[in-house]
């Protein structure tokens, strides 16, 4: 999978992208939450299935936490 999410220790998520899921390789520099990660994602037109598929494998919980 290009687009790997991870659960931080003290909160939050960090995040890594290769292309073809995103336009360029990206990885987060602090964990963030899952709103700001998506909408982050989305910025480097990651499609939102795959978005969605990376946080499941994550945390499959992990839409609690957008509402």
């Amino acid at each position: 999978m290009a687009i790997t999410i991870r659960r931080a220790d003290g909160g939050g998520y960090t995040a890594s992208v290769t292309p073809p899921h995103g336009r360029e390789v990206w990885h987060t520099s602090e964990a963030l939450n899952a709103r700001d990660l998506v909408a982050r994602l989305r910025e480097l037109d990651c499609h939102t299935t795959d978005i969605a598929d990376a946080f499941y494998a994550a945390n499959p919980d992990w839409l609690k936490e957008v509402d």
